[in-house]
């Protein structure tokens, strides 16, 4: 795939994977929750990167590798976000069986201008604060998603990466190791979306849905 668009890339490390936050399923990457800075910061046309880290995967300094990676086409505000019909799918279903019903990052709205957070597995009102202060839900149409296969990069086109964690990500100011970057990881989205590195056993609902 060529990419046009390549100058502003940030990177930073994820502790979790759950398919939450980001959230890379129903034909849309999103990131609703969690990165308050990232989702208030970054606009359309930006690249973001999530690797591994100590926390998410055992992974040193140094040995840090993709988790995805998104072009962020559109943002919206979380309320418009929730009442989206594109993102109905996105809302979880706490009581349901499968996890990719009760993973969903859509759960906050607004009811007569107040916020409201839909009931669910992953976030509870302790994380109310933080989640809206992002006030944002970023959206990717163009993404690599690799889960708990996450994606080996070579130095040559290795981003900028931060040493620890990154309220706002590091950006690689080098236009051309950003563009073969994001040139690699996007020649290597596999056909079918891997299962998120923390999965429930058994749960092989997350294959339904192509890359």
């Amino acid at each position: 795939m060529t990419v046009d668009h390549f100058d502003r890339l940030f990177a930073y490390k994820l502790t979790h994977d759950t398919g939450f936050a980001p959230n890379p399923f129903h034909g849309f990457c999103t990131l609703a929750t969690c990165k308050p800075q990232i989702r208030l910061s970054k606009k359309v046309g930006d690249w973001i990167a999530g690797f591994t880290s100590k926390r998410l995967d055992g992974t040193e300094v140094g040995d840090e590798r993709l988790v995805y990676l998104m072009l962020v086409g559109e943002k919206l505000q979380l309320e418009a976000y929730h009442t989206d019909p594109r993102f109905a799918a996105k809302v979880p279903v706490p009581s349901a069986e499968r996890c990719i019903e009760t993973v969903g990052d859509n759960i906050y709205g607004s009811r007569d201008g107040v916020t409201f957070q839909v009931p669910n597995r992953s976030h509870t009102a302790k994380d109310i604060a933080r989640d809206t202060g992002g006030r944002f839900a970023l959206i990717a149409t163009t993404f690599a998603y690799f889960g708990s296969e996450p994606l080996e990069i070579p130095e040559a086109v290795r981003p900028h990466l931060p040493a620890g964690q990154s309220s706002q990500g590091v950006r690689t100011r080098d236009p051309e190791r950003a563009k073969a970057f994001i040139e690699f990881a996007l020649s290597r989205r596999p056909d079918t979306l891997p299962r998120p590195t923390s999965w429930r056993r058994g749960d092989q609902s997350w294959q339904d849905f192509p890359r």
